[in-house]
C-alpha cells in the first residue's frame, strides 16, 4: 500500500505526508507492501489488496492485478500522524507506516488542483493545463496553453488508463478539476463517482463557502445533484457510497481502482 501525506512545503508534486517516506526495511522485499509521502495538500493511502472473489477464468486471470485505493486526506500535516511524531493519536495510520516502507522523497506542488492534476495524470501542470489553479489565475496566464484551469484533454488520466485495462474505476470526494459536463469525473474515466466538484464546501449540506457560487456543485454517476441524501455528511458519505460501488461489481471478477478523496480535514 502507499500512503502520501499532503506536507506543506513548496515542492512539484503536492499531497500532505509528501516527502516519499524513508525507511525502507532491510530484510526482505515482502516489506516493498506500501509506500508513504506528503504534499501540500493531501495524504493518500495507496491500499494494494489481492483480488479475491469470482472462480471463472477471468477471475483467475485478474487476481494477478490488485485492487488500488488511493486515500486522500486534504490539507493534513507531515507532523500530524503518530508514525511521524503526532501527539494525536492515529493507529490505522501508523500501522501502514510501521509495517511498511516509507519513502520520504515525493515532491509537491504549492497548491491544490495543481497537485490532483499530477497525481492523476502522472504529468506536470503546464502540460496538464494547471499551471496554477483556476481561481488563482493571473490574468498573463488567462489564455495560455497549461494555464486551462482544469485537467486538458491532452493527457490520458489514471482513471481512464485503469479502465482500458479491464479496472473499475471508482471516485468520492473533491474533484476540484473542472465542472463543466466534458470535465467532471465521470467524463475523465470514472464509471462510478459521487463527488464535490469545487476546492471547499460544507460537511453538512451544500454550503458552498466562496461567493463565487451560492451551492457548492456535485455530481454522482455523472449526473449533477440538486440535493444531497437526507443524511450526509461528508466523510461517512464518501465512504459509504464507495463500498456501496464495491459492493455492486464484487461478484464480476474485475479488479477495481478507487480513487477516495476526502474533504477531511480541510474545508
Amino acid at each position: 500500500s502507499i500512503m502520501i501525506d499532503e506536507v506543506n512545503t513548496l515542492k512539484l508534486l503536492n499531497v500532505s505526508e509528501f516527502n516519499w517516506f524513508r525507511s525502507a526495511k532491510e530484510n526482505g522485499p515482502e516489506n516493498f507492501s506500501w509506500l508513504i509521502r506528503s504534499f501540500k495538500l493531501s495524504v493518500i493511502l495507496l491500499l494494494f489488496v489481492p483480488f479475491t472473489t469470482a472462480s471463472d477464468l477471468f477471475a483467475q486471470e485478474t487476481q494477478r492485478r490488485p485492487n488500488i485505493v488511493m486515500l486522500l486526506a486534504d490539507d493534513m500535516g507531515y507532523s500530524d500522524m503518530g508514525s511521524f511524531g503526532s501527539e494525536i493519536k492515529t493507529p490505522n495510520f501508523d500501522n501502514l507506516a510501521n509495517e511498511g516502507v516509507r519513502f520520504t522523497n515525493f515532491y509537491t506542488h504549492a497548491t491544490c488542483s495543481p497537485t490532483r492534476s499530477m497525481l492523476l495524470s502522472g504529468v506536470d501542470t503546464h502540460i496538464n493545463g494547471l499551471g496554477n489553479m483556476d481561481e488563482w489565475t493571473a490574468p498573463n496566464q488567462q489564455g495560455v496553453p497549461g494555464y486551462e484551469g482544469h485537467l486538458n484533454k491532452q493527457i490520458a488520466t489514471l482513471p481512464e488508463l485503469l479502465k482500458q485495462a479491464g479496472y473499475h474505476t471508482y471516485m468520492v470526494g473533491k474533484w476540484h478539476l473542472g465542472k463543466a459536463p466534458d470535465l467532471i469525473p465521470a467524463a475523465r474515466g470514472f464509471e462510478r463517482d459521487f463527488t464535490l466538484l469545487d476546492g471547499a464546501g460544507s460537511y453538512w449540506d451544500m454550503t458552498s463557502f466562496t461567493a463565487a457560487n451560492p451551492k457548492s456543485v456535485y455530481t454522482e454517476d455523472g449526473k449533477y445533484l440538486t440535493e444531497l441524501p437526507g443524511d450526509y455528511y461528508a466523510t461517512k458519505t464518501y465512504t459509504d457510497k464507495l463500498i456501496g460501488f464495491i459492493e455492486d461489481s464484487r461478484k464480476d471478477g474485475k479488479p477495481f481502482f478507487a480513487y477516495v478523496s476526502h474533504q477531511a480535514p480541510h474545508d
